[in-house]
């Protein structure tokens, strides 16, 4: 993981640190809560916060919440 916490992941970053093989499974694990909703950021763009991921890691069931960042209604 990035030594930055707050350092923004794209998709793929995201599959390639969880192993999730796709797009669908991390978009539908994200609306149920069992992982970090990504934040919208502008224009289309979509990411994960690294510490958010990094903590999802450690203890996958707790899905994490930023109130600073607007998050995204993710498709499924």
């Amino acid at each position: 993981m990035p030594p930055n916490r707050d350092q923004l992941l794209t998709v793929t970053d995201v599959l390639s640190v969880t192993g999730f093989k796709s797009r669908t499974t991390l978009y539908r694990r994200a609306r149920s809560g069992a992982f970090p909703c990504p934040c919208h950021i502008g224009r289309g763009k979509i990411r994960w916060r690294s510490g958010d991921i990094e903590d999802w890691l450690l203890i996958p069931t707790i899905p994490a919440a930023h109130s600073d960042l607007i998050p995204v209604t993710v498709p499924i």
